[in-house]
């Protein structure tokens, strides 16, 4: 009975002590370093397969450039969609399409393909664009973390993260609210890779959650550090790529 009581009373104590040092931890600023440096421009490329309950599978491949609120994606294949750029400079976003002069401006929300939204390739700046509304430390000593938006243009309203208890307290789950309270997206967060050291963003899964079956995989690879300039991602310089 006392070993038990012990055992009660050490796993208390452990759990009280990692509450505390789990509000000293920088969230906003970890779920930025997964995708990214924060510290200068860099690029990466992405790979997106869509898959239908039926095992229809649909991919593209993306080249994506990024520097402080401004992201440049570039789409290399399939062949019909190749040479179309997407521009997101702080909340405004064009697409260009190849032998055509015309900017449109589009949605973040808008999907690109499967569960992938616009906002999902370009990505977001959590620290600029949320603020951390409630921190909980799981039984199981994992971390959730809400996150609500501080802009009403954001695409997702409110986010619920789930990170490992282990340091650096990578995201293992998240899921995406509207607005209106209604969960539009689930991922999971599957592998990371190390580059230059850090640990960074390999392989995401996205789950409908209305439609049963409907998934899409987001492959990440080849983060590296780039000196770029703020007049590549100028809405003018789409049409010359």
């Amino acid at each position: 009975m006392k070993k038990n009581s012990r055992k009660i009373f050490l796993s208390i104590l452990v759990l009280v002590s990692f509450s505390l040092r789990a509000d000293d931890i920088n969230y906003l600023e970890i779920l930025d370093s997964v995708r990214g440096y924060q510290d200068s421009g860099f690029k990466f490329d992405i790979v997106n397969v869509s898959v239908e309950p039926d095992g229809d599978k649909k991919q593209n491949q993306l080249r994506v450039k990024v520097l402080n609120d401004k992201s440049l994606v570039e789409f290399i294949s399939p062949e019909r969609v190749k040479g179309r750029a997407l521009l997101k400079e702080g909340k405004d976003m064009w697409l260009h399409i190849p032998n055509t002069r015309r900017v449109i401006r589009v949605a973040p929300a808008q999907r690109l393909l499967g569960q992938t939204s616009n906002a999902d390739v370009v990505g977001v700046s959590y620290s600029k664009n949320y603020k951390v509304e409630q921190v909980d430390v799981n039984e199981n000593s994992s971390i959730t973390v809400n996150l609500v938006a501080e802009d009403k243009s954001a695409i997702y309203h409110k986010i619920v993260f789930v990170l490992a208890a282990e340091t650096p307290h990578l995201p293992v789950q998240s899921e995406h609210y509207s607005r209106s309270g209604k969960l539009i997206k689930v991922a999971h967060y599957k592998e990371y890779k190390k580059f230059d050291g850090q640990q960074k963003l390999h392989k995401l899964l996205l789950v409908d959650p209305i439609r049963e079956g409907y998934h899409t995989w987001m492959l990440f690879d080849n983060y590296q550090k780039q000196t770029l300039s703020v007049q590549q991602f100028a809405k003018d310089e789409l049409s010359r790529l």
